[in-house]
């Protein structure tokens, strides 16, 4: 669907919208009946904050999952923006000009009322290290930003080491629920996709083949599929290697 504002969105529950940017990225609106929450801005390009404010009828917070430029650019449209802090030096390497809102904290383990939804923001540390993800008890779902994408991207400024995004969505598997969503799809994924991860870096491809220049680094891409779906996983050597240094 489309509304005047040019902004394209697919209803992915009744009360849970992804929010299509440029170049595949998504933002989701959360609504419950008191409160809604916004997860990430996108390029910002376009006036995001008339599209929520048309669309909803509460008042909502903003809530930047990571600080990548794609996922934080249209923060400017917005008076308030919630991080957790481990993720504000990231968003400031990666803002383009100064930023014309009130950064705020939020931290791994908040509970957030929004009437007859509850949120809990969970650390998703990996793609970056402040990566945060938002628990909805109610719909069994995860809303995960960029930390589960299909394409993980583990190179760049804040981004942590293939140990860590290991252990991050080993600790994943293990949490109540059963769906989750990313910031570059609008498809509900079953919980049981992440095993392909888990399986891609445990069986970690790293040859010649692979290696490609992305963004302006010198990265690799290993992927591998099964029964659950697909798993991409680009980094640098770096990131295999920085915990044993």
């Amino acid at each position: 669907m489309e509304n005047n504002c040019l902004y394209k969105y697919t209803k992915i529950r009744e009360n849970i919208w992804q929010i299509a940017e440029e170049q595949g990225v998504f933002c989701t609106l959360l609504q419950g009946n008191e409160l809604a929450v916004l997860m990430d801005t996108g390029y910002g390009h376009r006036d995001l904050r008339a599209f929520v404010e048309k669309n909803i009828a509460t008042p909502y917070l903003v809530i930047n999952s990571h600080g990548h430029p794609d996922h934080i650019g249209g923060n400017h449209w917005f008076d308030t923006v919630w991080a957790v802090r481990e993720e504000w030096d990231v968003i400031r390497h990666f803002e383009e000009n100064s930023p014309h809102y009130t950064r705020r904290e939020i931290s791994a383990g908040s509970q957030i009322s929004l009437g007859n939804l509850h949120v809990e923001v969970v650390s998703l540390a990996g793609h970056t290290k402040g990566s945060i993800g938002l628990l909805v008890p109610e719909e069994r779902m995860l809303i995960a930003g960029d930390a589960l994408n299909e394409s993980l991207w583990l190179f760049n400024y804040g981004s942590l080491s293939m140990k860590q995004l290991y252990e991050t969505i080993n600790r994943t598997v293990h949490m109540d629920f059963d769906t989750y969503l990313c910031g570059h799809s609008d498809r509900e994924y079953q919980k049981e996709k992440l095993y392909t991860h888990i399986k891609n870096i445990d069986n970690l491809k790293v040859d010649e083949e692979t290696k490609q220049n992305l963004l302006g680094f010198e990265t690799y891409s290993s992927v591998y599929e099964d029964g659950y779906g697909k798993s991409e996983i680009v980094y640098t050597l770096d990131r295999i290697f920085m915990d044993k240094a």
